[in-house]
């Protein structure tokens, strides 16, 4: 922006004389105010601590810096503090939401870590419990031969002892059954 619009917009806002008393000559006293409120060391002293500030505080900033400036040189300069301050901020701010990613990301990756370690030992679970399952599963197919060879022994023992009782047996005649 060339000077003689800088300082047509510097003679604008002041004639705006937002909220202030007028002096008996009819100038505004913000000038007057805000130079003896906020002299220009600590104005960017105090511009390196506002972290925190809205885009408004920012603009309430700026706007009063430039009331007070006494020359366009001055506002230049005063804008430039506000610039380097905001900027300032703005890496603060930055390196601040940088640092609480890398924590989340570091937890994160910490939770990934035990998960990974967790579905693997599940995984190690299952294929033991598999295992077990198969070995329990072939149990099952050589007790049910065993049961069929068992029915099948005892099938053949109870006809020997029909055979051999009563009446039905190779000898005739009258033996105690005990003994035979």
């Amino acid at each position: 922006m060339d000077a003689e619009k800088f300082e047509s917009l510097l003679e604008s806002m002041l004639q705006l004389r937002l909220d202030s008393p007028q002096d008996s000559d009819g100038v505004t006293g913000v000038t007057d105010q805000l130079a003896a409120a906020v002299p220009a060391q600590p104005a960017a002293a105090a511009e390196n601590n506002r972290a925190d500030q809205s885009a408004g505080e920012w603009a309430e900033l700026l706007v009063s810096q430039m009331v007070s400036a006494t020359s366009v040189e001055d506002g230049r300069c005063r804008a430039a503090r506000i610039l380097e301050a905001f900027g300032g901020s703005v890496c603060s701010r930055a390196a601040q939401v940088s640092r609480e990613k890398d924590l989340l990301l570091g937890a994160a990756m910490e939770q990934t870590s035990i998960l990974k370690r967790a579905v693997i030992a599940q995984n190690r679970r299952r294929m033991e419990d598999e295992e077990k399952c198969r070995e329990l599963r072939g149990q099952v197919v050589q007790y049910r031969e065993q049961i069929k060879r068992l029915e099948a022994d005892n099938y053949v023992l109870s006809m020997h002892l029909r055979n051999a009782g009563p009446g039905g047996g190779s000898m005739r005649g009258n033996f105690h059954p005990e003994v035979f």
